[in-house]
């Protein structure tokens, strides 16, 4: 549903990381970094995208420049939740007590470092209503920390992921309190163009260098997935064996990184607070073992500060990110990430790559599909994007995780999906109360939150257009009661449920979806999802 960065400690949101766009809406125009300043307060939106119509109160319609077939797809991602008017009055204060539409509201103000308090809305009109009476999302950045809280009582939940010393043990110390289930979330080193000392050569020898089977064996005891790819496995067009640079070949490596001289120091970079360090640390003495460096030093911060940095190309060396699905396509793994025109701030290309031919390959990729309205028809030519990108190694996978999860006694029907989300609306407690642990947001405003662990809070407040089940990943429509086209897929009819209700008691109309994607798109806004 959603694309956004993952910081893995309460991921993985895509979503989220994060993504994080996909694409604007209709007609919107293209934007450079230069155009976007920072705002603290915004008036209402006016006059807005071509092609973004308000019919009346329950109807709105979508009209593309170029067909877009995944389009109903992609509308569970935050970017695309309904706002209330009073939203653009101060985005930067509202983001502090959101108002959204879905199964939980705001308690209180998020209270930064500690927790963002929770109630269920007991008007709420849509599917699936909360269970519990309250929801906390307790702000605990380290893993270990939050690990020993559950086993203390004190926290209910702690997931997608556990310490890495714990996964081992975990099943036994939680017994039918312990989980596990499939994820698309993948994990990867990202490396700057913008420095010209990683060589393409110099890339290719930090990713062959780097035994990806044994991390997940003796790191994370099996539980996850060598990454040779970034289409994860359960997709379709998902390979195995992309490259040779993706695969481990020490002798290759070592061959590459003499020939090129290599490079005296390297400086890691990563957020704390996921688990990162052992992985980090591995890859980090194979690089030592493998290449001969000696000289690494590592910086590493908080998600909340870290993903900033990489936006605004601060990174100096080799970084880590991860990447959960918006929408199940391959196009989600492929065009936000790596597309020339989706580099921060419009999108989460952080390695700032530039590549005409992949850009090329993804647009005729699309174009496939839109012309039979088939997925299958695309995946060639996504497969071809990423060659490309696997000839580069400008990235180097890593792994693919599961979703492993613990909680109290007391607590039930807890479930992690294949977006790395906890199902808020249908864990049950004992008391009530349920308390899950997440990283400290970066934001809390929809059209800019695109990390995560703020996708996390925010789809417990808001209730979009289409949802997914999380059994079996199927979209279906939540507040739209229908999505259609008549013209090849070029422009869509989006057509609400009655009777919808913002936590002001505001209602939710066509204006309330038009009005927040005009917002999002300005890029007077400077909103991360634009």
């Amino acid at each position: 549903v959603y694309k956004r960065q993952c910081g893995d400690s309460s991921d993985d949101p895509t979503t989220t990381e994060g993504e994080t766009t996909t694409t604007a809406a209709a007609g919107a125009t293209t934007t450079t970094a230069a155009d976007a300043t920072d705002t603290t307060a915004a008036a209402q939106p006016t006059g807005g995208m071509p092609g973004l119509n308000v019919v009346d109160d329950l109807t709105f319609t979508v009209e593309f420049e170029e067909a877009d077939p995944e389009f109903p797809l992609k509308l569970a991602y935050a970017a695309f939740y309904p706002l209330p008017s009073v939203a653009y009055d101060d985005p930067v204060a509202f983001e502090e007590m959101p108002v959204g539409n879905g199964p939980f509201r705001m308690e209180g103000p998020w209270e930064h470092d500690v927790v963002v308090p929770l109630i269920r809305y007991e008007d709420y009109a849509g599917p699936d209503p909360a269970q519990v009476e309250r929801l906390e999302w307790t702000i605990i950045d380290d893993l270990n920390t939050a690990y020993n809280e559950v086993l203390a009582g004190n926290l209910d939940i702690l997931g997608p992921a556990l310490p890495t010393d714990q996964i081992a043990t975990a099943p036994d110390q939680f017994g039918d309190n312990y989980g596990i289930s499939s994820s698309t979330s993948f994990t990867y080193m990202g490396f700057p163009a913008y420095m010209e000392e990683y060589t393409q050569d110099i890339r290719r020898a930090l990713s062959m260098a780097i035994d990806r089977d044994l991390i997940v064996e003796q790191i994370y005891n099996n539980t996850r997935v060598a990454a040779n790819s970034t289409i994860p496995p359960i997709f379709a067009g998902a390979r195995t064996d992309v490259c040779e640079n993706w695969n481990h070949n020490p002798d290759e490596a070592k061959a590459l990184w003499d020939a090129t001289g290599g490079l005296d120091e390297i400086t890691v970079w990563f957020n704390t607070g996921g688990g990162h360090e052992e992985w980090v640390e591995a890859v980090t003495n194979m690089w030592r073992n493998t290449l001969g460096v000696e000289n690494i030093k590592f910086e590493s911060m908080e998600f909340s500060e870290y993903l900033p940095l990489l936006d605004d190309s601060q990174a100096t060396g080799p970084f880590r990110l991860g990447w959960g699905q918006d929408y199940p396509s391959p196009l989600n793994f492929l065009e936000p990430l790596y597309a020339s025109y989706n580099v921060p701030p419009v999108g989460s290309n952080t390695t700032f790559w530039i590549s005409p031919e992949f850009d090329d390959a993804v647009a005729q990729g699309k174009a496939a599909v839109a012309a039979s309205g088939l997925l299958e028809d695309g995946l060639p030519f996504y497969q071809q994007a990423e060659d490309i990108l696997c000839d580069s190694a400008q990235i180097a996978p890593v792994w693919y995780r599961t979703n492993q999860y613990v909680y109290t006694e007391g607590t039930d029907n807890v479930f992690y999906d294949s977006y790395s989300v906890l199902g808020v609306t249908k864990v049950h407690a004992d008391d009530g109360l349920v308390s899950v642990q997440v990283s400290e947001p970066e934001h809390l405003f929809p059209t800019t939150t695109n990390e995560s662990n703020g996708i996390q809070v925010l789809r417990s407040l808001f209730t979009g257009l289409v949802q997914y089940d999380a059994e079996t990943n199927e979209p279906f429509n939540a507040h739209a009661s229908s999505i259609v086209t008549d013209d090849g897929r070029v422009t869509w009819t989006v057509t609400l449920n009655p009777g919808r209700t913002l936590h002001n008691v505001e209602p939710v109309t066509a204006a309330s979806y038009v009005n927040a994607w005009n917002f999002g798109a300005d890029p007077a806004n400077a909103q991360q999802n634009s």
